[in-house]
């Protein structure tokens, strides 16, 4: 994991970055639960969005690989969603 991580630094800075800033609008939105769905759509989107982009550079984009990001970013977006109701 540790060699993944400073072979491919800017893919997860990019991630990094851009969970945090979601998860922190996400909080800083609070009480407003239409902007929160809002956010949790964007996150959902922006994971699978980052996970198809950075394994198509790396020439190891699959159906198996999308078919992964579009469940866990699915499950995620579902779970969080959940905590708005």
């Amino acid at each position: 994991m540790k060699q993944e991580l400073l072979h491919h630094k800017l893919a997860y800075l990019i991630l990094a970055g851009g969970l945090s800033l979601l998860i922190l609008g996400f909080l800083a939105v609070w009480p407003d639960r239409i902007l929160q769905r809002v956010l949790i759509g964007v996150l959902t989107i922006f994971y699978f969005g980052w996970g198809s982009i950075t394994h198509l550079h790396t020439a190891a984009l699959t159906k198996r690989v999308i078919y992964e990001y579009a469940a866990m970013s699915l499950l995620a977006g579902t779970l969080l969603m959940l905590i708005t109701f």
